[in-house]
């Protein structure tokens, strides 16, 4: 997969990334995203997102990082959706399926500090904190 694809690729996992949240919580989102990596003290981005993400993850056309979990975490008063993203460490690979069985490296989450605001209460979570989150695309293992 080439760097446009991959670009590509990227925008539309935002895009379900916000619609996983919207059912997750039964309400309409804004489209209004910021993105942060988690670890260390790295900034809040809000332009240029799908570059940043991109710049991080891709490699070169044979080479990604493999696992990268990526979903809402909060909301802002304004409705604007935290996007976080951390990249596991494992070496770069082909694209390919990850371990969830999505295409991509991508493991949807949703944090629960978003799950709790829709829900009313209160959550101030902080980079700095533990982050507490689900995810939906986990096999079931019996």
């Amino acid at each position: 997969m080439n760097r446009e694809e991959f670009t590509t690729f990227v925008a539309g996992t935002i895009e379900d990334l916000v619609q996983l949240a919207e059912g997750k919580c039964g309400e309409k989102l804004s489209r209004k995203v910021a993105f942060r990596w988690l670890g260390g003290s790295h900034p809040v981005v809000t332009e240029h997102i799908v570059e940043h993400i991109v710049d991080r993850v891709f490699v070169d056309d044979e080479h990604i990082f493999p696992c990268v979990d990526i979903g809402v975490c909060d909301i802002f008063e304004d409705g604007t959706l935290l996007i976080i993203g951390t990249v596991a460490g494992y070496p770069p690979r082909p694209f390919g399926q990850n371990w969830t069985g999505r295409a991509g490296p991508f493991v949807r989450i949703v944090g629960a500090p978003f799950l709790n605001k829709m829900a009313g209460k209160k959550d101030a979570w902080s980079p700095d904190k533990p982050l507490a989150y689900i995810t939906p695309d986990m096999p079931v293992r019996r």
